[in-house]
This record gives C-alpha cells, structure tokens and sequence, in this order.
C-alpha cells in the first residue's frame, strides 16, 4: 500500500504521508507513539520507519520528546490531521454511502487519502453531512443505490459516459 511516489500536488510522499497519519493516530489512541507501535501500526519493520521518519525529522514535522517517544511539530500535526480527515472522509463514503465492505473500504480510502483534492474531500464531506442530516434523502438514496446496477447501451448511444462500456452486456 506504500508507495514512494509523491502524493497529487504535495511535497511529500504517500509512505511520508501513512507515517505522519499513523503517528497521529496511535498518539490519539494510547497518548504517546513509540516508534515499535507505529510500526506494527503501519504493518512495517521498525527500522523501515527509522529509516523513512528521516526526512520528516529534517523538515521539522516530527521530533522526539525526552522519552524517545515520537512526537509531531505543530506543522507535523496540520499535516497528519489533514491526511486523517481526507482518509476518514473517503472511508465514510465508501463504506455509509456506496457500501463498499469496512476492510475493503479502509483499505481502498488508504490508497485514495492521497491523490484526492481538499475541494473534493469537502465536497464529499457535504454529501456525507447532508445524509446524515435528511433522513428522508439518505433512505432514498441508500434503498435506491443498494439494488441499482447500470444497464448499458450500446457505446454509439450512451448518455452517461464518453468511455467505453466496461459491463458484460456491452460485450455480448
């Protein structure tokens, strides 16, 4: 799931970006983040995440407290708090919305956290809190979404899209 490539738009990279999410997130659970927690977090070595903590701590987004526990710069926290908020957005959407499975939608939100834009994130944000919000709405769009399945027609006649139809009726 960790990928060296540098996330959309952002100077650091996907790995850097889990890094800094799952120092936020065990610091959040258990009030301090051994580098061993973080690591098991992560489903990596701990001298994989030695290793890549490096230029995070030499741009200042993460330091070590008096304890050797890791600890996130007020612009390492800003960071990793953004990166949360888009994963758990895109989580709540695959999961509340489009009802994709809770594994497969943390894992999928995992990948996306990081080439999605701030404005789509809040778009999608709005989408979430307007179903929360409008019962009425949120029954009718999840009663309709859960049996609908596209039907395709042929690609000379599609309205819904300029791509080509990936279904089994338009390879039939």
């Amino acid at each position: 799931m960790l990928s060296g490539k540098h996330a959309r738009g952002r100077s650091l990279t996907a790995s850097h970006e889990h890094y800094l999410r799952a120092i936020y997130e065990v610091r959040s659970t258990l009030g301090y983040a051994r580098l061993s927690d973080v690591a098991r977090a992560l489903g990596i070595a701990p001298s994989t995440l030695s290793v890549g903590l490096r230029p995070l701590e030499a741009r200042g987004l993460l330091a070590h407290d008096d304890h050797r526990f890791l600890v996130l710069t007020a612009k390492g926290e800003r960071v990793a708090r953004e990166v949360h908020h888009r994963f758990a957005v895109m989580r709540h959407f695959l999961s509340d919305v489009l009802g994709i499975p809770a594994k497969a939608a943390e894992d999928e939100a995992c990948l996306m956290e990081h080439d999605v834009s701030p404005e789509t994130t809040e778009r999608l944000l709005d989408v979430l809190k307007l179903l929360r919000q409008d019962d009425e709405l949120r029954g009718l769009l999840l009663a309709r979404l859960a049996d609908f399945r596209r039907k395709c027609l042929p690609q000379t006649e599609c309205a819904t899209c300029d791509l080509t139809c990936m279904t089994r009726e338009a390879e039939a």
